[in-house]
């Protein structure tokens, strides 16, 4: 978290697995001095990259490794985990129901491992339609 071109991407990696909301938590810092990333409205500016993070927060690596060292002992070494649960058969099912996209594609590809032969659930379909597939599966 302490590069700033990584920071955003390993919070929400510690969010994914921990189920913390770095936002609504206190978890979550500024942006460096002076760190800008993709397209500018300065049409001389050489960067035009979409910057793919952009609607993550900055993570603060202080308060993140504080509240690790609290509750790192509710995580079971070596199992997988995700929103902060052992991700399970239930588990993806309750991200598959609730979850934002990006959990919802975690949760779909922890599925596809653990019920092997099993195509992979389809997390880009539209919300409503991947609910009516949760309830005829239930």
């Amino acid at each position: 978290m302490s590069a700033p071109a990584l920071a955003r991407a390993a919070g929400e990696s510690v969010s994914m697995i921990t189920g913390w909301d770095l936002s609504t938590q206190g978890l979550n810092g500024n942006a460096p001095d002076g760190y800008t990333a993709g397209p500018t409205d300065d049409p001389a500016a050489d960067n035009v990259a979409v910057d793919l993070d952009e609607n993550l927060p900055w993570p603060n690596p202080v308060e993140i490794q504080g509240r690790w060292e609290k509750e790192h002992a509710h995580f079971a070494a070596g199992v997988r985990h995700l929103r902060g649960r052992p991700c399970t058969r239930e588990c993806c099912h309750d991200v598959l129901r609730d979850g934002y996209q990006r959990q919802r594609r975690a949760a779909a590809y922890s599925l596809a491992l653990i019920d092997v032969g099993r195509a992979l659930w389809n997390w880009r379909a539209r919300s409503d339609i991947q609910i009516n597939a949760l309830r005829a599966q239930v």
